[in-house]
This record gives structure tokens, sequence and C-alpha cells, in this order.
């Protein structure tokens, strides 16, 4: 009798299992992100700070996963996004400069640090692995949220569970 826990699992099904690990986990650090943005916005700053190397990570993992899986060097890919991703740290570099000499108060720092957040994982979608497209849609539909809603922290939960959810079905897209 043969009990499908018995069997392997196929390296095709490990990789997505390890990509849909790593896109619900960083949809849940975006989650935690809104609520300090809630409760402390000069700290919300420093959050998404401190998110840019993990996402940026994270983002590298999958694109030298996804090489490696395909037989194919992954070093033009990883020193683009280590661009990619090094821009984003020098466009949040700058909001903190911002803030500091008063041209941003730290709520709307934080929630321009969102935004670069955003707009750095939907172009690391476009351009390397498209799991970071959805990450990023889910991201600008909550700073889009936080520029109207004062607390927005639930409003989070909506897109972010219909990306979880996309992505958790998405099996026939993972060979894209």
């Amino acid at each position: 009798m043969d009990n499908q826990f018995d069997q392997p699992a196929t390296p095709v099904k490990q990789a997505f299992h390890t990509r849909r690990i790593v896109f619900i986990a960083l949809v849940a650090l975006s989650v935690i992100g809104i609520g300090v943005m809630n409760f402390s916005a000069e700290f919300a700053l420093w959050y998404w700070l401190s998110m840019a190397p993990i996402f940026a990570g994270a983002s590298l993992a999958l694109t030298w996963k996804n090489a490696h899986e395909h037989d194919a060097t992954a070093g033009g890919h990883i020193r683009r996004q280590m661009l990619h991703w090094l821009v984003l740290v020098v466009g949040l570099l700058l909001i903190f400069l911002m803030q500091k000499y008063g041209s941003l108060v730290p709520g709307t720092a934080g929630l321009m640090a969102l935004l670069m957040l955003a707009m750095t994982c939907l172009l690391a979608g476009v351009h390397f692995e498209w799991r970071m497209a959805v990450l990023g849609t889910i991201l600008t539909f909550t700073f889009i949220a936080g520029v109207f809603v004062e607390s927005f922290f639930w409003i989070l939960l909506v897109p972010a569970i219909i990306g979880v959810v996309l992505v958790a079905k998405g099996k026939g897209y993972d060979k894209v």
C-alpha cells in the first residue's frame, strides 16, 4: 500500500515548497512592518531599511535556485540583482536624510520607504522572479491604503491573503 507521505518529494515539489515558504515569510514581514508603521512612525523607517537586505537576500536566493534548477549560470543575474537592491538601500538612506533635516515627518518617511520597497519588489518580479511582483503589488496596495487611512494595518490582510492564496495555488506557474 503506497502512502503519499512515504514517497520522497520530487525536486520540483521541493523547489515549489521552498519558494512558497519564502514568499509567505516575506508577506509576514510586510504585515509586521505595517503594524510597526501604525505603532511607531519613527521606527518604521528603520524597520523598512532593515528589511531591504532580507528581501534582497530572498530574491537573490530564489534567482540562484531557479538558475541552479535549470543548469544555468546565475552570475549575471546575481550581479544585476545586487545592484538593483543596492539602489533601494541608497534610496532609503536618502529618505533618512530628508527626515533628519525635516523635509519628511516620520510617518511620511515610513510610507516613502514602503513605497520604495514596493516598487523595488515589483521590478524584481518583472526582471528576476515573478513572485516578487506579487509581493510588490501587495506592498503597493498597502502603501495606497496607508495614504488614505490612518490605521491601515487590517486593510493589508485582504491583499496579503489574496497574494498568499495565489502563490499557494499557483503550482502551474512555478515552471515559468
